[in-house]
């Protein structure tokens, strides 16, 4: 039942896995040094700093090769996502245009210049970019890379799942963070389709300035909010996807709301007491786990640090204001 009402198996998430094998990592689950009974899966480790390269990978390596190397790829991202399409077409020698934030992190867009993709710049909100990105599909015909919202971008992210289970078997509950809900809504498959793992807790965590996936798991309906304003870049999204959002509906136990000052302690703690650089959007997941461990209570818990792709700006401001 739960297979059919969500449309993506186990199966597709193994699948992904062997797929994807030699272009995103299997990145390690290290037991953190200040957070009792805690563990960090490190996606902050893959070849282009963040999670985003396993469903990027997988969706691509799903397309035929003569197709995707006819009409090249474009996709509209905040600057992970587009990253990570702009490091397969370079691998698998196509052409990548990625539509970007016109207040991209410039870091960000330098990574992918070098990668040689064609950056266009337009808008400051997703769904602003994922508009133009479907214009120019339209006009020169590239296929169109989902961020978050398609069964083999979430099948993807779901392979990170797999590891987080098979790294720690005895995990009592998973912190995911959420923007369009790619990662969480794949994880959760993973973890709530294995008879063995469905009993573990999978807890999203979310800005309070961009609670999209929150307000809509909260009414039960998808739905959107007015604006988005958060540190955390990457998890600036508006309205979820209606893949993500039925997934996470079926599957997702809990979403928190935190802080962007909890964000940015949290990006800290990992800086400072666990040694792992992290972005702002990276770190949300520690800053649920952090905020769910003022009750007392200390299960055996993951938290995923999604990227580590930090502007020198605001690592700056955090050296400066967290001490």
């Amino acid at each position: 039942m739960q297979e059919e009402q969500s449309n993506i198996s186990l199966e597709n998430i193994k699948d992904a896995a062997r797929r994807i094998a030699g272009y995103a990592f299997r990145t390690p689950t290290y037991k953190s040094f200040s957070v009792e009974n805690a563990w960090l899966k490190l996606e902050c480790y893959q070849p282009v700093r963040s999670f985003k390269i396993r469903g990027a990978s997988n969706k691509i390596l799903s397309i035929k090769e003569s197709e995707r190397k006819q009409r090249g790829v474009i996709t509209a991202s905040s600057g992970n996502h587009g990253l990570a399409v702009a490091y397969m077409a370079n691998r698998l020698g196509i052409k990548a245009t990625i539509v970007l934030p016109e207040t991209v992190i410039p870091d960000k867009l330098e990574m992918i210049k070098s990668l040689g993709a064609v950056p266009v710049l337009f808008g400051r909100q997703q769904d602003e970019r994922a508009k133009k990105a479907e214009e120019i599909s339209r006009d020169q015909g590239q296929m169109i890379i989902q961020p978050f919202n398609d069964h083999e971008i979430v099948a993807g992210q779901g392979t990170c799942g797999l590891e987080i289970i098979d790294d720690v078997p005895k995990v009592e509950e998973v912190f995911v963070p959420i923007g369009g809900g790619g990662l969480i809504s794949g994880v959760a498959a993973a973890i709530k389709l294995n008879e063995k793992t469905r009993q573990v807790k999978v807890i999203g965590v979310q800005p309070e300035g961009s609670p999209s996936m929150y307000e809509s798991w909260r009414k039960g309906e998808l739905s959107s909010i007015p604006q988005s304003k958060t540190i955390a870049d990457g998890l600036s999204v508006r309205r979820p996807g209606e893949i993500t959002f039925s997934i996470v509906k079926h599957f997702v136990d809990e979403i928190m709301l935190v802080s962007d000052d909890e964000i940015m302690r949290a990006t800290y703690q990992l800086l400072r007491k666990e040694h792992v650089l992290s972005e702002p959007s990276g770190a949300a997941a520690l800053a649920g786990l952090l905020k769910s461990r003022r009750n007392g209570q200390a299960l055996a818990s993951v938290a995923i640090v999604s990227g580590g792709n930090i502007s020198q700006e605001v690592l700056s401001r955090l050296l400066s204001e967290f001490k």
